[in-house]
């Protein structure tokens, strides 16, 4: 006759089944967050924007811009083409057409400088501007492409 030897429950285990089911369902928040492949990171990719940062007037009449390119997305992205029209009191100052070449990574920015001679109508406006000690409306627009993600986003900037 044989005898089946059983082990004895123990009340006390550390393996309850509340806890093996919480277990599981750790495992399992986990494995879905890894499926993505970054470890549950969303790639947002946002229009970047430009603005203008510093317009500075050099004594030979020209004008230095220096342009702030911010990335609002949650990857790197690689600027290469920037098209972008300056308006100063509503007439135009410069058009702008660069590769900028920078790589802008996730909720940063970059400055892109570019100098050029003003038509006479924005200069005239900025001269009185500064004569009186007042400011001066401008607005920025254009066209701002990435080609890593590859992207091209009209952009607005007063």
């Amino acid at each position: 006759m044989s005898t089946i030897l059983r082990a004895p429950l123990r009340s006390g285990s550390p393996m309850t089944v509340p806890r093996l089911l919480a277990w599981l369902l750790v495992l399992a928040v986990l494995g879905a967050c890894s499926r993505s492949g970054n470890l549950g990171m969303i790639r947002r990719v946002n229009p970047p924007v430009a603005s203008v940062q510093q317009l500075a007037l050099r004594a030979d009449g020209s004008w230095h811009l220096v342009l702030r390119l911010h990335n609002f997305s949650t990857v790197p992205m690689r600027f290469s083409r920037l098209e972008a029209t300056l308006t100063v009191n509503g007439q135009e100052a410069t058009r702008i057409s660069i590769d900028p070449g920078l790589s802008v990574g996730p909720g940063s920015n970059e400055l892109v400088q570019h100098a050029f001679t003003p038509a006479a109508g924005p200069r005239a406006a900025v001269d009185q501007a500064l004569a009186n000690r007042r400011a001066v409306r401008y607005q920025l627009t254009g066209r701002i492409a990435s080609s890593e993600p590859a992207t091209d986003h009209p952009f607005e900037y007063q």
